[in-house]
């Protein structure tokens, strides 16, 4: 059965789906649950959409209890479902920004950021997408949206984020990728026809012969040297020293201290460590991912900031 009209906006979960069956149930599984909670929503007066719900549903349940079979901790603890889904999506993310930042823009890159955009909006089944997240999904949308226009009009796409401002709030919904052609194989514009000038026959001059033919040297005769006589070194007698014993020190004799090495440095340093319950160790988790992520930006304000973040929350228990 076809996805009902109603429930069209929501069909790229669906591919998306497919497509991760059997490499990632886990982000299956959450594409289905995704489809499902907003399809709920926006079929519940049409008949069609109701009946495509309830097999759908029947399809997620049946991938839940497979899950839970397999122990897979991503059902039933949205901490690890959703460090799991950002992963996968922020790993799709960067790979199409490297790509695109270096002129390859082939179908492969559009649907790469295309379905980035897609892993990020399922981290709003778990909360609202932090202010990172949000603003690489966005980019994401218009890269795909941007390339995917270029890519049917045969114009020459410009690397890297350099038209995203200007492009904010003129996308058509028309060069989506996700409802396009971009599943099938692109067209390639035709490419223009070079005809090389002829070249001019290059005659080299004739060289001389080389070497020129050198004169015979005969060195002159060099006179013996007989050097002279040195005198004998008798090195004159050391005088003797007898060194003043020391003075009393005027300061009074220290004992029972030891100088701390390095290593008990440490120690008295990590004693001023907090406590870390497993929210907290997950929240440093993600600002050193968000840290990364920026990293490849070059933003190495928002870098040390989120550094900073985690480096207070393991001290002293807070981000500021």
């Amino acid at each position: 059965m076809d996805v009902p009209a109603s429930l069209k906006s929501l069909a790229p979960y669906l591919r998306l789906c497919k497509q991760f069956e059997t490499r990632d149930p886990v982000v299956a599984y959450h594409c289905q649950l995704y489809f499902v909670q907003k399809g709920i929503k926006l079929g519940s007066n049409d008949q069609d959409a109701k009946l495509f719900l309830l097999g759908t549903m029947d399809k997620l349940e049946a991938t839940k209890a497979r899950l839970i079979a397999e122990q897979n901790e991503a059902v039933g603890n949205d901490i690890v479902a959703s460090s799991h889904i950002e992963s996968k999506a922020l790993q799709l993310f960067l790979f199409a920004d490297r790509e695109d930042r270096a002129g390859n823009f082939d179908v492969k890159v559009i649907k790469t950021f295309y379905t980035a955009s897609l892993l990020f909006e399922l981290l709003t089944l778990f909360d609202a997408l932090s202010e990172e997240n949000a603003y690489q999904k966005k980019y994401a949308q218009w890269k795909a949206t941007y390339l995917e226009r270029c890519r049917r009009s045969g114009e020459q796409p410009v690397p890297g984020p350099a038209l995203h401002d200007q492009e904010q709030g003129g996308q058509d919904s028309s060069d989506q990728p996700g409802s396009s052609g971009v599943d099938a194989q692109p067209e390639q514009p035709p490419q223009p026809s070079y005809d090389p000038q002829p070249q001019p026959t290059y005659n080299p001059p004739t060289q001389p012969s080389y070497p020129p033919a050198q004169p015979a040297y005969n060195p002159p005769t060099q006179p013996a040297y007989n050097p002279p006589a040195q005198p004998a070194y008798n090195p004159p007698p050391q005088p003797t020293y007898n060194q003043p014993a020391p003075a009393a020190s005027s300061q009074p004799a220290v004992t029972g201290v030891t100088n701390p090495g390095a290593g008990e440095l440490l120690r008295l340093d990590c004693t001023q460590f907090t406590n870390l319950d497993y929210h907290q160790i997950e929240r440093i988790q993600k600002l050193c991912r968000f840290a990364g992520s920026a990293l490849n930006y070059q933003d190495y304000k928002t870098t040390l900031d989120n550094l900073q973040r985690a480096i207070n929350l393991i001290r002293v228990g807070r981000e500021e």
